[in-house]
């Protein structure tokens, strides 16, 4: 595996344990600085040609999944992993509904006072 696929693979990793919702660009600038910036208006082609970068990466959620796409030179990459925190319940059972997980709180609920024990 290639030290760019690797690195790509680093940055949604982060991107997943870190959360936010706004889109980002990486700039791997080619003496190893990092420049975060908003992702929009940006293509990779345009960020590694303004900035000479070594590798461009874009970080974009969609929905319950975090993205990250890459391009280093003639190299490219798509990642994509679903969040972990926004799984749907009773996804591919038969007669169970996909849901979004229940809230913890939502889930314990008090037996009524009135109720014998």
């Amino acid at each position: 595996m290639s030290a760019f696929l690797r690195q790509a693979e680093d940055v949604l990793e982060t991107a997943i344990d870190g959360g936010g919702d706004q889109d980002v660009v990486i700039v791997i600038g080619r003496q190893g600085g990092i420049r975060l910036m908003d992702a929009a208006g940006w293509t990779l082609p345009a960020l590694s040609a303004e900035y000479g970068a070594t590798a461009v990466y874009r970080v974009e959620r969609r929905g319950n999944a975090t993205r990250v796409e890459g391009l280093s030179g003639s190299e490219r990459c798509l990642l994509q992993r679903k969040n972990p925190r926004t799984q749907l319940w009773g996804m591919g059972l038969p007669g169970m509904p996909a849901c979004p997980a229940p809230a913890a709180q939502a889930v314990i609920r008090a037996a009524p006072a009135s109720a014998a024990v």
